[in-house]
């Protein structure tokens, strides 16, 4: 245990026992430090019990400061207007997944997350946030997804991106939209528009304010957490229905 911890003990047990009384002397001091000594010693499981109390109070603050991030950026998640979405508009529960095409979990995530509206009988929306943060590549994929949103296609590509096992380099890419119907001509071009990096840019500065930093990360309600628990997910959904009744 370090000194200093060890004091920082003994200071608040000397205050707490003598709050009324004039500081304690130096020897009393050192005194209550060799006795909170002595008992960590003896009992070091309380020195685990503490900083698991620590850890999870940090995690319950983070929570909490992450429920009003997402209640102030709500309209920025659920209903932005250049977001793609699978499941009804008006359905009464929102699953916003913020995602990178190489990111092994999102990958397996897939099957689950499309199957949501189906599952809850088109009582779920799901919106994809394009948030490639693992390589370049991510990126121009990203926005290659975007492109192909403007001929009706994202979803296809998205799905056909994350069952891919390519590593999305120029080739790859085109090859996938190759096998779609694209006007092929009007994709590369709707790639180059500036405004798809720019809403990939507000995406991740909108992950960075609710304090998504990690793919999948999933928003529902006012909670948000990171990788697929298809407990907590179907649990979340469960009671966000409950409260739309």
């Amino acid at each position: 245990m370090h000194r200093s911890l060890l004091g920082s003990v003994a200071l608040a047990t000397l205050t707490l026992s003598a709050c009324a009384q004039e500081a304690s002397a130096p020897s009393d001091r050192a005194a209550t430090e060799e006795i909170v000594r002595e008992y960590i010693l003896a009992n070091p499981e309380i020195i685990e019990e503490a900083l698991i109390a620590l850890n999870d109070k940090r995690k319950a603050e983070e929570e909490d400061a992450a429920r009003v991030a997402v209640a102030q950026n709500a309209d920025s998640l659920f209903n932005a207007s250049n977001d793609f979405a699978i499941g009804p508009q008006d359905a009464p529960v929102t699953v916003v997944e913020f995602f990178d095409y190489r990111c092994g979990p999102c990958r397996a995530s897939m099957t689950t997350v499309n199957a949501l509206p189906a599952q809850y009988q088109n009582k779920v929306r799901v919106v994809f946030k394009e948030f490639p943060i693992l390589s370049p590549e991510s990126g121009v994929a990203a926005i290659a997804a975007l492109a192909a949103g403007r001929q009706g296609k994202y979803v296809e590509m998205h799905q056909a991106f994350m069952k891919s096992p390519s590593r999305f380099t120029e080739d790859d890419i085109v090859k996938i939209a190759g096998e779609m119907d694209l006007d092929m001509d009007q994709w590369m071009e709707d790639r180059k528009d500036p405004a798809l990096a720019t809403q990939i840019a507000e995406t991740r500065s909108l992950a960075q304010t609710i304090g998504a930093n990690a793919t999948p990360t999933f928003v529902i309600g006012d909670t948000l957490f990171s990788g697929l628990n298809r407990e907590r997910l179907d649990s979340l959904i469960t009671a966000e229905l409950a409260k739309a009744g």
